[in-house]
């Protein structure tokens, strides 16, 4: 047993049972104490990621660690620990403490880590389910709130549909190849294509990709705003990730993949684009926002390329640190009495927050691809790469996606800066967590723009 290449999720585990038999004594009353405990656990665990030695495999096989899958790992609780450490003030505000809150981001956290290093997909299966499980619990975790509660049903019960398309279509690829264990297939089995059909199927409902969307809007409404920022960050980068490693081993195998994932793409950006001018909540348009990048994403899946999965990869990890950024400004804003995320809150609220305008207008203009930003040097790499490879269509449908989408991100500033405010909202506080997230999220989103070789030539050499 190499307990070595455990050693990330030896260490998160740890911390997930230390907090947990505080929680059993301490309860509510230190929750704030427990929260920063488990972003000491998620910074050890990222400390640990430096000491583990690869390449490694144990579990017969089934875990492997690479340096892939160890900076996605790394990547993972970079964002989960600004998730966590950003949202304990919120949940005090908002009366709605569970001292539990204090791990579940670490048990999805974990479930997900555990995802990405297995090459067996009955572990991926386990993995993936462990950290759903989990979000489905942190989705209807908000007091007194019906649409929190009706977005975690909804969550569950399509969540659930996704967990049978995962099971059965490993079940056909094991009935097929007569192994669980991934490794380069060849399509012409229709009892494997239907199977890598079914897999491909449940990890497109987890990104929100069309037509396997409908949970996203309500599930990101309803949710509590840390929460919401988790959904929309943490489990993206994981399933990109995973999406890129069985691509390479499975789904591309398929006959005619590249139209197939083409189709998916275009349609979640088209119909997530065209869609969010039609919400009349910010919290609700950018989970339109997150079905339209789905399709950006995803586009960069229609061949296997390391120009467009590194590209890819860059762009999903930048994209969760500007989301994350967006979603920290309307959870401090939310802590105002009777905040309900209308368009109407926001309208000239740049004169009352000028600090959280400023900084929900930055991180809009960085979902939108401006440059300096970091996204636009993902979105320039996604370009390229689909021109490199000669599909052009593709290209050209990418930008003509992206410009719609510029639209909708403009009209939140137009209503912050140039509409005269309606109501006064008083003063918000704004926690140190919250300010730090906000720091790092906004330094980072700057500096990968400016500097994005940092990142993506060690990607290069992973992918």
């Amino acid at each position: 047993m190499n307990w070595n290449a455990l050693l990330p999720e030896i260490v998160l585990s740890i911390g997930v049972l230390i907090i947990f038999v505080l929680e059993l004594v301490l309860k509510e009353r230190y929750y704030k104490s427990l929260t920063i405990l488990g972003f000491v656990a998620i910074v050890a665990s990222a400390f640990s990621v430096l000491f583990v030695h690869y390449p490694a495999s144990t579990l017969f096989d089934g875990f492997t660690v690479s340096g892939f899958n160890l900076i996605a790992k790394f990547f993972l609780l970079a964002v989960t620990g600004l998730v966590l450490i950003s949202s304990y003030d919120f949940f005090m505000k908002k009366n709605s403490v569970y001292s539990e809150l204090s791990y579940l981001y670490l048990i999805a956290l974990l479930g997900l880590m555990v995802m990405l290093s297995s090459e067996n997909l009955a572990i991926i299966f386990v993995g993936l389910e462990l950290a759903s499980i989990t979000m489905y619990i942190l989705v209807g975790l908000f007091k007194r709130e019906y649409f929190s509660k009706e977005g975690a049903f909804k969550y569950l019960v399509i969540g659930t549909t996704g967990t049978s398309m995962f099971a059965l279509g490993s079940g056909l690829v094991y009935g097929s190849t007569g192994s669980l264990l991934l490794g380069i297939q060849r399509g012409e089995d229709p009892i494997f294509a239907l199977g890598v059909l079914l897999i491909m199927s449940a990890l497109a409902l987890k990104v929100s990709a069309v037509p396997f969307h409908f949970w996203t809007p309500d599930a990101y409404e309803g949710a509590p705003t840390p929460t919401t920022s988790f959904l929309a960050t943490v489990p993206k980068i994981a399933m990109y990730f995973l999406f890129v490693k069985l691509t390479v081993y499975m789904f591309s195998a398929l006959p005619k993949w590249e139209f197939l994932i083409g189709v998916v793409a275009i349609a979640s950006m088209f119909y997530g684009n065209l869609m969010a001018y039609a919400q009349r909540s910010v919290k609700r348009l950018l989970a339109y926002s997150s079905i339209a990048h789905a399709g950006y994403f995803t586009l960069a899946l229609t061949v296997v390329d390391k120009l467009l999965m590194t590209s890819l990869l860059f762009y999903v990890f930048v994209y969760a640190l500007a989301t994350l950024g967006a979603f920290t400004v309307l959870s401090v804003l939310e802590k105002k009495r009777g905040w309900t995320h209308h368009f109407l809150d926001f309208k000239g609220i740049a004169k009352e927050h000028p600090f959280l305008s400023s900084a929900l207008a930055f991180f809009l203009f960085a979902l939108i691809g401006l440059p300096p930003m970091a996204i636009f040097v993902g979105k320039l790499g996604i370009f390229m790469g689909l021109v490199k490879n000669e599909l052009f269509l593709y290209a050209i449908l990418f930008v003509i996606g992206s410009l719609i989408s510029a639209g909708y991100y403009l009209k939140v500033i137009v209503y912050m800066f140039l509409h005269e405010k309606e109501r006064d909202w008083g003063a918000t506080g704004i926690s140190a967590g919250e300010s730090f997230a906000l720091l790092v999220s906004t330094v980072a989103v700057l500096i990968f723009g400016l500097f994005p070789h940092a990142v993506l030539d060690f990607l290069l050499r992973l992918v």
